[in-house]
């Protein structure tokens, strides 16, 4: 394993760190977006990290096909804070816009009063009870990292829907061994509980980047299927440089390696 293999793998397997430190190391992460195995847009999703407070930024355009030609775009934010292991959203944005039309949604966290005020297009309003653990789709992203980091986890998730609060159920897969643009990964497939319905979710977490989503599928059953994939990836500053693929490894292969010094300059 040459240095910077081992640096990768001492930060990521984060032996010293708790497991919402884990989760919280600040990333750039770049995925290409498919409808029908044809690639219509890209998405880049960036966490943030200053002063005790994170923030998760989302946007996705599109780039090809009719999703170029209708200018769709979708940007999403939350902010929050660390208490402990759990991560307390305090403010949640959503700016969907195509072909000219804006919908906006914005939600905040009160978790004193253990509400959230839900706000649609300024003149809606919704309030909504917090259950004492309900998150938004982003925080969930985190929450859900962290729980991947224990032996048994409890995939049930409290979360704020636009105009209503649900219980979102996910179960885990069998590990499978798949291949992306930084290489070849063990992953952790979790997929969405439905019932009675024609539509699914799937995403592949990849333990050595942290838990991260290096793909997620989502569709209806002979319905439209699509499909995000990871691009590139940058952990802490620093880039993820690609592996091999898994028909180069026979058994377990060397993992991605990022471009950085000696580990010890790296710890906080």
């Amino acid at each position: 394993m040459s240095k910077r293999q081992a640096l990768l793998a001492f930060v990521l397997a984060a032996g010293w760190l708790t497991p919402a430190d884990a989760a919280l190391l600040p990333y750039e992460a770049n995925y290409s977006v498919y409808r029908n195995g044809k690639l219509v847009g890209m998405l880049e999703i960036v966490l943030e990290i200053e002063d005790g407070r994170w923030q998760i930024s989302s946007q996705a355009r599109g780039t090809h096909g009719l999703a170029r030609i209708l200018r769709a775009n979708d940007q999403e934010q939350v902010t929050g804070l660390l208490q402990g292991d759990s991560f307390l959203p305090e403010r949640h944005t959503r700016h969907t816009r195509v072909a000219g039309v804006d919908d906006h949604w914005e939600t905040r966290f009160d978790w004193e009063a253990d509400t959230a005020t839900v706000v649609h297009d300024g003149n809606e309003t919704f309030v909504l009870p917090l259950q004492g653990a309900a998150l938004d789709p982003l925080s969930m992203k985190l929450e859900m990292r962290r729980r991947l980091m224990e032996n048994d986890p409890d995939l049930v998730f409290v979360m704020v829907d636009e105009d209503e609060v649900d219980k979102e159920h996910f179960r885990l897969l069998k590990s499978e061994r798949i291949g992306t643009s930084l290489g070849c990964f063990e992953t952790l497939p979790i997929e969405k509980i439905r019932r009675n319905s024609r539509r699914y979710t799937r995403a592949w977490h990849a333990p050595e980047l942290g838990n991260l989503e290096v793909r997620v599928e989502h569709g209806k059953v002979d319905g439209d299927h699509m499909e995000l994939r990871i691009n590139e990836l940058r952990v802490d500053g620093e880039a993820v440089r690609p592996g091999p693929g898994c028909n180069a490894l026979r058994n377990d292969g060397p993992a991605p390696a990022v471009e950085a010094g000696d580990a010890d300059s790296n710890r906080p």
